[in-house]
């Protein structure tokens, strides 16, 4: 029989307020219920576990202060052991054995399990704090460095007004770890993940770090063997891994496939054992098969535009707005993404809590109190204010786009297509691959990406209050994520949010297209596929049975 497994995600928050003494006290999510298609009992697991995955793009860096996207961090979560990691939504130990939080909220000390590195040396807590000082070092211009601004003198550190060794890290001995905040974050560890990084390594490999397979130590569940850049790379279990009992896979390859039909090719032919699946003609076939089921989940992702605020052609309010109220989001979701997800008239998705309140069910869509306005009025407005003259025909803008697939260029083509038509100007697209490198850099006019979220909605919000890949700078916006994510109140920081997302849409910095669902489709002796869209364990939970 068809095994069809259908996850509805409605996450409610148990949020614990740690106090002095409590130990792993932290926000967590109800845990959506288990899903596995094979049996549990461990004598029906092969003895040779191994998993053929997909990703669609060569990994950026395997560096922890440098990483840019979800697909490093994704490895990284295999290869590294981070303080905690979010399982089945709930922020559980990892690194750390135990942490207390002191009363007034401000210090958290983690005390350390025995770990080791795959070269048998002990994980210490020296390698967190030098990771953590990595990251706040300007130099290494790390694209999640705000999320830890709450960390003392981090967002200083991060500016070049101190030195990194001065952030509120201290490795008080090889097994405790203590990290000072200059302000209570409810949402602290249910948005950070706080991976170690070994000195040596960074010493003997320089700018080296992290591009190839040999520069990077694993502490995690795996480690990497081979990286064939833009084929594939090869992991095994590491076998000095605190928690290697429960470790199933003895080994995986990411294939990396950034074209969508060889990804359907290679899974029909079982060269790869589950993928996502989009495409409506590819899931109505491999849904008459019967060696297959499929997982349908709802993402913590929000798909965008961003704007480069800083561009003269975008720097008006009304001509971004423009662009964003020309889009039709219920096409691009049929066209981009197979009619999987929902139209995003704001930004944060719908999985999203403060306190046990649902944000989006609470909060109103901001875009929807200008779809009234008629984007060829407003962007006419908007060229006169910025001095761009009266003709919409004049104006040529740069549309960066990273997917070079032929699937990829024909939906940088509808964005292309939407924008000539309704507004009159013209689009030239730009693929490369280098496309969020170029968007990181400020260098670009118009760009697609997606974010991800934590549970609570500062992860998302945050990434905009110094400026982020869309440069608009706002002291008001920044002020209301900073008192939001530092309230202990709950009511408080939905309010805050709330006003914060409001201001970041309406003045469209960013166009919000869609909030992200997809399909994986697996072959029936494939188990243990993580389903909470929070959860950070990689891929030590898979395993296989009777393949």
């Amino acid at each position: 029989m068809k095994k069809t497994v259908t996850l509805l995600l409605a996450l409610a928050l148990i949020l614990s307020l740690c106090a002095c003494g409590a130990q792993n006290a932290a926000q967590t999510t109800q845990p959506a219920a288990a899903v596995n298609t094979v049996p549990e009992d461990n004598s029906t697991r092969d003895a040779e576990q191994f998993i053929n995955a997909l990703i669609t793009s060569d990994p950026s860096t395997l560096d922890c202060a440098r990483f840019l996207g979800i697909i490093d961090r994704n490895i990284l979560h295999s290869i590294t052991e981070p303080l905690t990691r979010i399982e089945n939504g709930i922020v559980t130990e990892a690194g750390a054995e135990i942490w207390t939080v002191s009363d007034d909220g401000l210090t958290y000390t983690f005390t350390l399990r025995e770990n080791r590195w795959d070269d048998g040396e002990s994980v210490t807590a020296a390698d967190y704090a030098f990771a953590l000082r990595r990251e706040a070092d300007p130099a290494n211009a790390w694209s999640f460095a705000s999320d830890f601004f709450s960390i003392v003198n981090f967002e200083a550190a991060y500016n070049g007004e101190v030195s990194p060794e001065e952030i509120g890290v201290v490795a008080e001995n090889d097994s405790t770890l203590v990290i000072i905040l200059n302000a209570p974050n409810p949402a602290f560890l249910s948005t950070v993940d706080i991976f170690p990084c070994r000195k040596s390594d960074v010493t003997a490999c320089g700018d080296g770090y992290g591009s190839e397979a040999g520069t990077v130590s694993s502490c995690g569940p795996f480690k990497l063997d081979a990286w064939v850049h833009n084929s594939e790379l090869s992991f095994s279990r590491n076998e000095q891994y605190w928690d290697v009992k429960n470790v199933q896979l003895s080994r995986f390859t990411y294939q990396i496939i950034p074209d969508e039909s060889a990804q359907m090719a290679s899974l029909e032919n079982g060269s790869l054992d589950y993928a996502a699946v989009n495409a409506p003609e590819y899931a109505a076939k491999f849904d008459a098969r019967d060696d297959l089921y499929v997982l349908n989940i709802t993402t913590d992702r929000t798909a965008m535009i961003v704007f480069n605020c800083e561009d003269r052609m975008l720097s008006n309010a009304k001509i971004r707005q423009a662009f964003s109220l020309a889009l039709d989001r219920a096409l691009i979701i049929e066209i981009t993404n197979g009619g999987l997800g929902t139209p995003a008239f704001g930004l944060v998705p719908t999985v999203c809590h403060v306190g046990d309140v649902n944000f989006r069910e609470a909060t109103a869509e901001p875009l929807l109190q200008l779809q009234d306005q008629d984007p060829v009025a407003l962007l006419l407005e908007g060229m006169a204010e910025a001095g761009l003259g009266s003709d919409p025909a004049a104006l040529t803008y740069q549309f960066t786009w990273r997917d070079t697939s032929a699937a990829g260029r024909t939906n940088a083509e509808l964005y292309q297509q939407m924008w000539e038509d309704a507004l009159g100007v013209k689009i030239e697209i730009d693929f490369t691959e280098s496309a969020l490198a170029s968007i990181r850099e400020g260098n670009y006019q118009i760009g697609s990406v997606g974010w991800g979220s934590t549970y609570e909605p500062l992860f998302q919000l945050s990434r905009w209050s110094t400026g982020g890949q869309s440069r608009w700078v706002n002291s008001d916006y920044a002020l209301l994520v900073s008192e939001g994510s530092a309230s202990m109140d709950d009511a408080v920081r939905l309010e805050k949010y709330q006003q914060a997302e409001a201001m970041l849409v309406t003045e469209a910095a960013i166009a919000p297209t869609y909030y992200n669902a997809t399909q994986t489709y697996a072959y029936s002796y494939v188990g243990g596929i993580p389903v909470n869209p929070f959860d950070t364990t990689g891929m030590k939970t898979l395993f296989t049975s009777d393949r």
